[in-house]
C-alpha cells in the first residue's frame, strides 16, 4: 500500500471513529432526557459533557462534509489503486 492509499485509510477511519462517538454521545444525550435525569446535577453535567462531545466530534464530521473533504476521500477509497510501472 503506497502513502496516498495509507493517507485516504486514515482519513476514513478517523471520520469513523469521530462519527461513532458523536452518535454515542447523541444516544446518551436522549437517554439522559427519557429518562428525566437532566434535571438532576449529574444528569445535567453528563448532558453537558456529552454535547460538547457532539460539538467537537460531530463538528469534525460536518466540517468535513461540508469541505467536501468526505466525499473525496470516500471517491479516492472506491477507485482502483493506480498501477505503478
Amino acid at each position: 500500500m503506497n502513502s496516498e492509499r495509507m493517507a485516504v485509510w486514515e482519513s476514513v477511519t478517523i471520520l469513523f471513529i469521530c462519527l461513532i462517538f458523536a452518535l454515542g454521545a447523541i444516544v446518551v444525550v436522549v437517554w439522559v432526557l427519557a429518562r428525566g435525569l437532566f434535571l438532576t446535577l449529574d444528569g445535567l453535567l453528563l448532558g453537558a459533557a456529552c454535547l460538547v462531545f457532539v460539538l467537537a466530534f460531530g463538528g469534525n464530521v460536518a466540517w468535513s462534509v461540508r469541505t467536501g473533504e468526505a466525499q473525496a476521500v470516500l471517491k479516492e477509497l472506491l477507485s482502483k489503486p493506480k498501477e505503478h510501472s
